[in-house]
């Protein structure tokens, strides 16, 4: 840029934003940068593992390039404004802090992954102060969309699913019996499994959704309605798309749409859905409105040292309980087997369940002595070296062999358990029931297993415990209610 270039922008009032200018500004920034990868090194390396193998979130490689391109397209009026480093970054910084020390604490990769998408954004307004930011706030939220998060919506998609598949079934005359997220119609059964539950879909269309809105849309109202459509949209065409598929099954005697057929018409589905959603995003759009014209704003850098020195001195205060967090992770603890005695009795009937459980210490499976064979019960010891004892990974059963049908509760020895009733795909029911025991406490919540491990760790103490699961040949829950005393006695 030459010196008329220079002086045009100065005339502006854009902020003269070249390095030798604004040497203290570039090199704090990428020290934060350099702090925020080291600090949150753990978080980013597990967030682009699930990038990378999970096609639910292969989006995230895609999202903080996306918006640094957005925070380009804003750069008139972003340059126009005075850059000025601010202390009001540090109400969203330090929560962002406490939350990564705490996913660490409780090995919570969502916790770390929200952190540190959230620490990013709330850096760079510490960097380049209020009034900037507001210009670029969009693109700031966007970087959100790189947490890897949805997939806990997956059950509730796949009852939302079979529910409206079911009721646009019963409307055209098909046949059918339903049994949790089976639907059996007269040439054959299909499960609502997973990859039925549209959640790709339902992810995928809030983010381009979002997207479209705000680079098509200029009044706040159209933006929220066109929003709010593309959260309803994809989860009615999902609905649309199970009943499809199975009324092709029913009109073709299983011809089509079975097998593989289904995936194929899925993605053909899918992108039949989005061009349906911006064909109603061109509906809703406005014509575009004059470009506002950026007056001179005396647009200045200002770098504040104290702020800069407090926020190095936080991160440096966080990373070193981070470290002291590591060594009591990395520390030995003795595996712990329970004092319970099975019963392998030939006679005991052999059902096929088991749990999904992922790298336990330790794990027993078999019949109590003495109580019959009427539960089968499974435990498993996590010393939360390179495990987890509350995770989504594990699974009350396997999701392609059985199927959620509903769910009640019971209470016995002042433990309020749910109780989840399956059934299998040959019409086999169970009823199981999951609790945690940590430092001989037992947990029915998962949430409060959890945090209760988490405050051990954070106050110097080992996070080490049990998982119970005990499963009921069909929905005997008063065998469950005898066999939870018999283990209570033991602990």
């Amino acid at each position: 840029m030459d010196n008329s270039d220079t002086q045009s922008d100065k005339d502006r009032g854009f902020t003269n934003f070249s390095f030798g200018k604004n040497k203290t500004f570039f090199t704090s920034g990428f020290l934060f940068l350099c702090l925020w990868t080291a600090f949150c090194w753990q978080g980013l390396t597990t967030v682009v593992q699930i990038w990378y193998g999970n096609e639910i979130f292969n989006h995230g490689f895609f999202i903080v390039p996306g918006a640094i391109y957005l925070i380009y397209l804003k750069r008139d009026v972003f340059f126009a404004q005075p850059i000025k480093t601010t202390s009001l970054a540090f109400l969203v910084i330090i929560p962002a802090l406490l939350l990564y020390v705490i996913g660490i604490a409780g090995d919570i990769q969502l916790f770390m992954h929200t952190a540190a998408f959230t620490l990013l954004p709330a850096l760079i307004w510490l960097m380049v102060g209020t009034q900037a930011a507001k210009i670029i706030l969009f693109p700031l939220v966007f970087m959100l969309f790189s947490i890897p998060v949805g997939e806990q919506l997956i059950p509730y998609l796949q009852k939302i699913a079979a529910d409206g598949s079911v009721a646009l079934l019963h409307l055209t005359g098909v046949p059918l019996f339903r049994s949790g997220l089976y639907i059996e119609i007269p040439q054959g059964r299909f499960l609502v499994a997973e990859a039925c539950s549209g959640v790709s879909f339902f992810i995928a269309s809030f983010v381009i959704g979002s997207l479209y809105a705000y680079l098509n849309l200029v009044s706040v109202k159209r933006r929220a309605i066109f929003v709010f459509i593309s959260l309803i949209f994809p989860v009615l065409a999902n609905i649309v798309r199970v009943y499809g598929i199975i009324l092709i099954a029913y009109r073709t005697d299983m011809e089509h749409a079975a097998g593989a057929d289904h995936l194929i018409y899925g993605w053909f589905f899918f992108a039949f859905v989005i061009m349906c959603l911006l064909g109603i995003g061109e509906f809703m759009r406005q014509s575009p409105c004059e470009p506002s014209k950026v007056g001179p704003q005396n647009a200045t850098v200002s770098v504040s040292m104290p702020v800069i020195i407090s926020s190095i001195a936080i991160f440096a205060g966080f990373f070193a309980w981070i470290v002291n967090i590591s060594n009591i992770s990395n520390s030995h603890f003795e595996t712990r087997l329970s004092t319970l005695t099975y019963d392998w009795d030939n006679n005991c009937q052999r059902t096929d369940w088991q749990p999904i459980v992922v790298d336990p210490d330790a794990e027993e499976f078999g019949f109590l002595k003495h109580q019959g064979c009427n539960v089968k019960v499974y435990n498993a010891w996590f010393s939360e070296q390179h495990n987890e004892l509350v995770s989504d990974l594990h699974r009350l059963f396997d999701p392609e062999r059985f199927s959620l049908s509903h769910t009640t509760s019971i209470t016995t020895n002042g433990l309020n358990l749910s109780v989840y009733h399956v059934v299998s795909s040959s019409g086999d029911k169970l009823s199981i029931v999951r609790f945690y025991e940590v430092d001989n406490e037992l947990f029915t919540s998962a949430v409060k297993a959890k945090i209760y491990q988490v405050k051990n760790v954070l106050f110097g103490s080992s996070r080490g415990g049990r998982l119970w699961i005990l499963a009921a040949d069909g929905h005997d829950v008063s065998a469950i209610n005898d066999s939870l005393s018999a283990i209570s006695s033991h602990l």
